[in-house]
């Protein structure tokens, strides 16, 4: 049966509703699918059964970085820049800092919207997948800065692994010539290096302890049907990420417990292994400093192919998962443990 064009019939209205849903289900992008459910009501109740989510979070400027904005773009090079522009940028830029400190009770929080304002709408979510915005001091091959850290973390009710890769320099082959010019680095890490790698595990350690204290708080607001979650950020330098099983085990700990606490990282081992200089012919790279660092919890028990099996499976890249697999074959590796924090 044909359709008159004249008609005033959507053709798009003709669609069942389990073809539109798989539509939203590939879309995935909440501020997109926010969009359409504004559209009409059948939409509305469309996407509020979306199961595919992906949620990217940005960074709000703040009235500061506005201010000082306006300031450099209207600067004159003249005299009046010199004597009026800047004494009074530098009167506002200090009442917008005392001002900040004293209506904000916590700066972060008014930074970017948090995930549960974003995801109210959203009842069936099953595989949920948030981008927090990056940081201009993360350190990552991604910000040009020459050194690399990045981090891939699991989790169900506590830490259950960390896989840690880090380089204190990075980069491509024709602008290695400085790297094998140095003399030849000792194969041993002193105590300031040690020092530094400890450093970049606790980090990597708190900040997917925070992410996943923020899954606690998504799943607290009527998000139950939750099955597997990623949690990455702008800078691609670290990743949380649950397999159902590891929902459903942090869930059952969640009905135990009145409140959210705190995501405590538990006492771990940790395995590590280090080359000072480490080509990589396939990437057409060098590492200087290079660094592999694979972390358990301290009560499981596990063998060397294991580490081995998690440690390769942790990064997608070419370059990273060419230097894992080099530096897991290195003959030598450190072991150190770390308390509970």
């Amino acid at each position: 049966m044909g359709i008159d064009q004249n008609s005033e019939v959507d053709v798009f209205d003709l669609l069942p509703d389990a073809l539109v849903l798989e539509v939203f289900n590939r879309v995935e992008d909440v501020k997109s699918l926010s969009a359409c459910s504004v559209l009409c009501k059948r939409f509305g109740d469309l996407v509020a059964q979306t199961q595919n989510v992906s949620l990217e979070i940005t960074r709000r400027k703040t009235l500061q970085e506005e201010v000082s904005k306006g300031w450099h773009m209207n600067k004159s090079k003249g005299l009046i820049a010199r004597f009026v522009l800047k004494p009074l940028h530098a009167l506002v830029h200090r009442m917008v800092s005392r001002k900040s400190k004293t209506c904000c009770d916590d700066e972060d929080d008014d930074m970017f919207r948090l995930p549960n304002d974003l995801l109210k709408n959203f009842k069936e979510i099953r595989s949920l997948s948030v981008k927090l915005p990056g940081h201009d001091g993360d350190i990552s091959s991604e910000n040009g800065s020459g050194a690399l850290l990045k981090w891939k973390a699991e989790f169900g009710k506590q830490l259950d692994s960390c896989v840690i890769l880090g380089a204190t320099g990075f980069q491509k082959r024709d602008e290695t010539e400085t790297l094998k010019s140095e003399a030849p680095a000792a194969s041993n890490l002193t105590n300031k290096q040690l020092k530094k790698r400890v450093v970049w595990t606790i980090s990597c350690l708190i900040a997917s302890s925070a992410r996943h204290h923020m899954l606690k708080q998504i799943i607290s607001w009527n998000h139950r049907t939750i099955r597997d979650v990623k949690i990455s950020d702008g800078s691609k330098q670290g990743t949380i990420q649950m397999t159902e099983k590891q929902v459903v085990e942090l869930r059952k700990e969640m009905d135990k417990v009145v409140g959210l606490e705190r995501t405590k990282v538990p006492a771990v081992t940790i395995k590590m292994w280090y080359v000072p200089v480490l080509e990589l012919p396939e990437s057409g790279g060098v590492m200087k400093g290079a660094t592999l660092a694979v972390i358990r919890p301290t009560t499981v028990p596990v063998e060397k192919e294991d580490d081995v099996t998690l440690a390769t499976g942790a990064f997608g890249e070419d370059f990273t998962a060419e230097a894992v697999r080099k530096l897991v074959h290195t003959n030598k590796s450190y072991t150190l443990e770390m308390n509970s924090f």
